[in-house]
């Protein structure tokens, strides 16, 4: 994997490999790979490294700092039908500019991850839809089990928040582009509150937010290092299994892992008004095919919604 980075110090500390670095003259990379540097790194000489991996992403590109979404400019390049490599990462240190669902604001300080990942199959994948909403998510839960002290303990509010307890600790976005039967891009973009919980405003939807080091003991075990480096094996291993048509698998997990069934929840419009207007209420029986809900007591799936838990 090629790694590029305005600040040797900020990727060192997020990767455990020992990096060996030179000077980078991304231009001589060629494509639209000079175009994605030029603009994480505002055309600024950058550094590069190069490490041995064995999972599907061939380049990362690691900004300090980002002043504007990452996940936007990648889907922005798909959306002019852009040929992107497959497996390309870029991981921003902190920003402004980044937004979670309906581009609501997600505040970004250092300390977290803030990762977007692409993918280009060019296949037919099965359920390709929900496979990459489930994704991500899926993703994270692993990673978090992989700390001492928080195996078993997060879970998914549907459908892309991740809780410890009732608290927000990260959350997932996908943008997925077909032509025909064939997916040939697909956006991931993921935030995990690692080291430093954000200062939001708590509603209904969010009624509270942390960070994971909040539930360990000893922070050594909970780093933006170690995190980081489950992610994306785990990002990896995940998309196998997409890839080769095993949604299944992923789909079984985000039933297992969710925070809502057999739970009391209201679903409401997807919008910003200040009272937004109310789909249905009720206990979740389960989750569909296509990660739709199902409340008891009526058959009609509910595809689209915000939730709020019922403590």
């Amino acid at each position: 994997m090629i790694i590029f980075s305005d600040s040797k110090q900020f990727a060192e500390m997020v990767m455990l490999d020992d990096l060996q670095w030179g000077e980078a003259d991304f231009r001589s990379v060629g494509g639209r790979l000079t175009e994605i540097a030029g603009y994480v790194f505002d055309w600024q000489a950058v550094h590069q490294a190069e490490i041995t991996s064995s999972h599907c992403f061939d380049y990362l590109f690691i900004s300090e700092h980002s002043s504007s979404s990452q996940y936007d400019f990648i889907i922005d390049l798909c959306k002019q039908n852009a040929e992107l490599p497959h497996g390309i990462l870029l991981l921003a240190g902190s920003g402004s500019g980044f937004h979670g669902q309906r581009d609501r604001a997600w505040e970004s300080p250092p300390g977290n991850i803030y990762l977007t990942a692409f993918f280009a199959p060019n296949k037919e994948i099965h359920q390709f839809g929900p496979g990459f909403m489930a994704l991500p998510a899926v993703s994270v839960i692993d990673a978090i089990d992989s700390i001492e002290g928080l195996n078993g303990r997060s879970s998914l509010k549907w459908v892309n928040d991740i809780l410890v307890g009732n608290a927000k600790v990260g959350g997932v976005l996908t943008y997925t582009q077909a032509m025909g039967p064939e997916v040939t891009g697909a956006v991931l973009g993921i935030g995990v509150n690692v080291e430093a919980p954000p200062e939001v405003e708590l509603n209904e939807f969010v009624p509270d937010v942390a960070c994971l080091s909040d539930y360990v003991d000893d922070i050594n075990l909970c780093n933006l290092r170690l995190v980081l480096d489950s992610l994306i094996h785990n990002l990896d291993r995940n998309y196998q299994l997409l890839e080769n048509g095993d949604y299944r698998q992923l789909l079984d997990q985000y039933r297992d892992r969710s925070a809502i069934i057999g739970r009391e929840v209201v679903i409401c419009a997807d919008d910003d008004k200040p009272l937004p207007d109310v789909i249905a209420t009720g206990r979740v029986k389960s989750i569909g095919e296509n990660l739709e809900l199902y409340l008891e007591g009526s058959d009609a799936p509910i595809s689209r919604g915000r939730l709020i838990l019922r403590m």
